[in-house]
């Protein structure tokens, strides 16, 4: 018999979801999976962009508009809301009896349903960063909301510190990211035959941008190509420097970097089965690294900068190896480790597809609705 729900109805609210991709669209997609499968009437409220019509669009409620900005080096979402009146009425309509927002102080669509809500209101802060001028700026402004979220979620204990910072007064709770471990899973997922041809492969999937440090690992490339003929770096993404990065790539003449440009989640999986060695050499505002469990999840090690959110995932020397930030010759020196020890490749890799498994989405979603239900008794006097 399945467990008496307490609550039957929930939102989950992002400033990004499909058809734009990321991280916290795949947490937001993933969890309301998961609810619906527990029995939970969910839908997920964000905004318009140009391509609208998703696979789960029936799910979707969409108000306002959803407008790219930079921030923290990568580019995030602002929600434009010109009938803010649309949104209190949905709310009078649907009557949540839980409303998740994902990244709650973003604007504009989160802040008029945290100023409309008579929902149990819980948040999630996914960003990690050593200074953030809105909050500073921002936070007489942003404190009011604060207080009127009921329970705080941040994805990684450097997302927790980066939150608090600026935020004092209550818990928060930490609850990672998910996997979906079927989806990368060795066993399910067959190399690309363009690349199986003997030579070992480097992959890196990610925004191509400064964030994400991409140049650091063409450079480190670049110096073990000399040595090691036999090996290939394979680019999956997009983004504004990949101008740059090929330019870079024509003027020093270096052979073997294959770039995919955007891969659909379909096929993604597949790039991971293909690659040998996993790096992303991420310099900064990384709260947890997904794309690190995803290719733990294929089974393969990885290589990676020292940054606090990567350090939340990965145990050096046990299922990767963290480089010294924005050091080529380091970076190039832990990828050659693994180029010349097949075993070790093995074993990390071994490693990181066993500790994948503690994150998987089921057990993520039970973590959240755990805390729901105890916000739920508190708030309601229960």
């Amino acid at each position: 018999m399945a467990p008496k729900r307490i609550f039957k109805k929930i939102a989950i609210v992002t400033p990004y979801y499909y058809p734009l991709y990321g991280g916290v669209q795949e947490y937001v997609f993933h969890l309301k999976e998961e609810y619906k499968k527990l029995g939970y009437k969910v839908k997920v409220i964000t905004g318009h962009t140009k391509k609208e019509q998703t696979a789960d669009e029936h799910d979707v409620l969409r108000f306002g508009k959803s407008v790219p900005f930079s921030v923290n080096g990568s580019t995030g979402q602002i929600i434009m809301m010109r009938k803010p009146s649309l949104v209190k009425q949905a709310l009078a309509r649907e009557k949540f009896d839980i409303i998740h927002l994902q990244e709650p102080f973003v604007p504009f669509l989160s802040h008029t349903i945290i100023n409309n809500s008579d929902s149990v209101n819980i948040a999630t802060f996914h960003a990690n960063f050593g200074g953030n001028a809105w909050y500073r700026l921002g936070s007489s402004f942003l404190k009011p909301l604060w207080k009127r979220l009921d329970a705080k979620i941040a994805v990684s204990p450097s997302a927790k510190a980066s939150i608090n910072r600026y935020f004092q007064g209550h818990d928060v709770e930490v609850i990672p990211n998910g996997v979906d471990i079927e989806r990368f899973s060795p066993r399910n997922n067959k190399p690309l035959e363009k690349y199986s041809d003997g030579k070992l492969n480097i992959l890196f999937a990610g925004r191509i941008e400064k964030r994400k440090g991409l140049i650091y690992l063409i450079k480190a490339y670049q110096e073990l190509k000399k040595q090691y003929p036999g090996i290939r770096l394979i680019v999956v993404g997009h983004g504004p420097l990949l101008k740059d990065h090929r330019k870079y790539i024509i003027k020093h003449r270096v052979r073997g970097i294959h770039f995919e440009g955007f891969v659909s989640t379909k096929i993604l999986p597949r790039y991971f089965a293909t690659a040998d060695i996993f790096c992303s050499p991420a310099l900064f505002g990384e709260s947890f690294g997904i794309v690190l469990l995803e290719a733990m999840a294929a089974g393969k090690p990885v290589v990676a900068f020292n940054i606090s959110g990567y350090r939340d995932v990965v145990d050096n020397g046990a299922n990767g190896l963290l480089a010294e930030p924005k050091n080529v010759h380091d970076l190039a020196k832990k990828l050659e480790t693994l180029i010349c020890d097949y075993k070790l490749r093995s074993r990390l890799g071994s490693a990181g597809l066993k500790k994948s498994r503690r994150f998987t989405w089921k057990r993520i979603a039970a973590r959240n609705i755990a805390l729901y239900e105890k916000t739920w008794k508190r708030v309601k006097g229960l």
